[in-house]
């Protein structure tokens, strides 16, 4: 009986052997399990991570990209207003002369010249003064459409010569925003009132003043033949100047404008002018013709 008990409770020793060897390579497997299942989630989130960076590095330099792109649209040269309006289709051989209009608009006077030069394929410049622009706002408009230059004769047509440089900031930045509610754009060019310029107005004008070679002095006479008369001595090269407010000045218009086309002079803008001959008009000078 004794060997038996010792039989069996040698069998039962090895059975618990067994089952704690059984436990305890049951919990290495399970533990081994475990360690490699946060390896691979770490592995995971560690290439989601990845991903998640690199997409965000993308989108930066797309994002930089779009932002660089946006810069040089916005710092892109525009084209230069003078060079928008200049017909390309003029023989720089043949003489020209540019006529001008100052003190207007004025829908009586300006809208026949502005017909008679379309008529004959022609243009002209118009320094407009600014607090006339919205009163004769269509007429302006209308000698803007037929392809005429529409320039600056200031605000209030006052004398800038006797102007501080802050009242000349101001009146001039009066006309430009009366004038481009109209044009959609600033004049590039100033007819100084009164033909007035001083040291003080080169350096703070921003703008070429245009001055003129022949004076028809159509404000003094106010008739169409001694108006015509003084325009005999036009050559090629000459700014001619008027004034659209006076029914003499269109009378003497509609006969001179088919009249100096017949001899062969072609009728520019002063911006024409000067880019057909050659001239770079600068800030704060002064041009007398395009001679």
């Amino acid at each position: 009986m004794r060997g038996n008990n010792r039989r069996n409770k040698r069998g039962d020793d090895r059975s618990v052997v067994i089952l704690v060897s059984a436990a305890v390579i049951l919990g290495i497997v399970i533990i081994a399990m475990g360690i490699q299942l946060v390896r691979l989630n770490r592995q995971g989130s560690a290439s989601d991570d990845k991903k998640k960076i690199e997409a965000s590095v993308d989108e930066k330099k797309g994002s930089h990209k779009e932002k660089k792109q946006e810069v040089q649209v916005t710092e892109s040269p525009k084209p230069s207003p003078a060079v928008e309006h200049i017909r390309k289709d003029l023989d720089p051989e043949k003489p020209m002369v540019a006529l001008t209009f100052d003190d207007g608009p004025y829908d009586k006077v300006t809208n026949r010249i502005v017909k008679v030069l379309a008529k004959h394929d022609s243009r002209a410049t118009f320094f407009v003064v600014g607090n006339r622009v919205n009163m004769y706002a269509d007429t302006m408009k209308n000698a803007l459409d037929k392809g005429n230059q529409i320039a600056t004769h200031t605000y209030d047509h006052g004398d800038l010569s006797k102007m501080s440089k802050k009242q000349i900031r101001r009146e001039l930045k009066k006309a430009f925003r009366v004038m481009k509610k109209i044009t959609g754009e600033n004049p590039t060019m100033l007819r100084p009132p009164y033909g007035n310029v001083n040291d003080k107005m080169r350096k703070s004008i921003k703008l070429p003043m245009i001055y003129w070679s022949v004076d028809t002095e159509d404000w003094a006479s106010r008739n169409k033949n001694k108006i015509l008369k003084r325009c005999n001595s036009i050559t090629d090269g000459d700014i001619i100047l008027m004034h659209d407010l006076y029914p003499s000045t269109a009378q003497a218009v509609e006969k001179l404008v088919p009249k100096l086309c017949k001899k062969g002079y072609q009728l520019v803008t002063v911006e024409e002018l000067l880019y057909y001959k050659g001239i770079k008009a600068e800030n704060g000078k002064v041009y007398f013709s395009g001679k």
